[in-house]
């Protein structure tokens, strides 16, 4: 009698000499004027693709509940980036984002635009070993929920990073 088994080999696309390893440790999260995109931007030191759920609909039927996906919801990124001194600026990047809507120094005035302050797009790149982009995403209007400048500590020497929680209306994979 033959065995109707499934076969261990490498046959789903590991055995192909063009599969190329995603590596966590090759990417750029670019925001523009802000993160990874010219001399006055902070290079990025951690940060993760999206994530979402579906919100539930129920729907009463009979005796029993059921359940359906309807909207979806996307949730915050954390993007951890190292705060560098630039060279002839004294601009900070990230403060220079959040001035657009709040600017604690004139008055603390809370201007209630939007504009410069919800970035059109942004763009989250993975790279295989030769620079060539291999997965991007892209982000809808996204801008700063909160943002952590981070502890300092005189015992150490670990260099200084700062951390944005980004909200965004939509990503989506851009077809290569």
């Amino acid at each position: 009698m033959a065995c109707k088994g499934r076969n261990m080999g490498f046959d789903f696309g590991l055995e192909s000499s063009e599969a190329c390893f995603k590596r966590k440790h090759r990417w750029l999260f670019v925001i523009p004027d802000v993160s990874a995109e010219g001399i006055n931007t902070l290079p990025p030191s951690r940060g993760a693709r999206p994530s979402f759920s579906f919100k539930e609909m129920e729907a009463q039927h009979l005796n029993e509940t059921i359940y359906f996906p309807a909207k979806p919801e996307w949730k915050p990124i954390v993007l951890s980036l190292y705060d560098i001194k630039k060279p002839g600026s004294n601009l900070h990047p990230v403060f220079e984002w959040i001035k657009e809507v709040y600017n604690p120094k004139e008055n603390a005035k809370w201007l209630p635009s939007c504009d410069g302050f919800i970035k059109e797009n942004a763009r989250l790149e993975l790279y295989d070993g030769c620079g060539s982009i291999i997965e991007q995403w892209n982000f809808e209007n996204i801008w700063p929920q909160s943002v952590e400048f981070g502890d300092l500590d005189m015992s150490s020497n670990d260099l200084v990073t700062l951390e944005l929680t980004l909200r965004y209306s939509r990503a989506y994979i851009v077809k290569a």
